[in-house]
């Protein structure tokens, strides 16, 4: 049984079988919590990104530029637990894209 749990989450955390592998029970037990845990870690992770994406986009959806990028500073702020942008940082991006907004032929008129 305990063979067939490790197999189970090696493979579905896509490490696979290589040149180690546990060779008792005990360390396989280990080894699949600790993929276990790893694989859980992930999942959370890309639930938080995949989150921020879908928040983006529901703001992007009826504002012009401006407000879009202002809205997304809120959004980067909210998931960085309510600390602030870089200042330096931030005035970079928005002369980044106020450039692209300005001077990019390529965008849809």
């Amino acid at each position: 049984m305990v063979i067939a749990v490790y197999f189970a989450f090696t493979s579905l955390s896509t490490v696979g079988f290589g040149d180690y592998c546990p060779r008792s029970d005990l360390e396989r037990l280990l080894g699949s919590i600790m993929l276990l845990f790893g694989v859980s870690i992930f999942s959370m992770a890309m639930g938080r990104f995949i989150e921020m994406v879908e928040q983006i986009k529901q703001f992007n959806q009826s504002f012009d530029e401006g407000d879009q990028l202002s809205r997304f500073f809120g959004v980067i702020e909210r998931f960085n637990h309510g600390k602030p942008i870089n200042m330096e940082l931030k005035r970079d991006i928005e002369e980044h894209f106020n450039y692209k907004w300005n001077y990019d032929r390529n965008m849809a008129l």
